[in-house]
């Protein structure tokens, strides 16, 4: 659908995309969350990390795919193996759901 699209013109492909947010979520030190937001001045989707709730992210952008990335989202069941966790969660995305937050944020 129209998600898809914009993640084709913006990062080059879904591939490009899921590497790009994989490697911001893995990076993110300490506690916060990767996220895929849109930029509704820009009309583009950018990839950020937030630690402790505020920290690099940008003013303006609307998150419509969050990864929780404090180590209680995933260590009973990943330990320290935060990559195994992010390439899991890409299995429960519910697409539909980051479709309708992506035509929401678009209005």
């Amino acid at each position: 659908g129209t998600l898809a699209t914009m993640i084709n013109r913006d990062f080059g492909s879904f591939d490009k995309f899921k590497r790009h947010f994989s490697a911001a979520s893995k990076s993110v030190e300490g506690v916060g969350w990767g996220i895929l937001g849109y930029d509704p001045l820009a009309q583009k989707l950018l990839v950020l990390q937030a630690e402790k709730h505020q920290n690099l992210t940008a003013q303006g952008v609307i998150p419509i795919l969050v990864v929780d990335v404090w180590e209680h989202a995933y260590y009973l069941k990943y330990q320290n193996r935060r990559p195994e966790y992010i390439a899991a969660f890409f299995n429960v995305i519910n697409w539909e759901k980051v479709d309708e937050n992506y035509k929401a944020a678009n209005r």
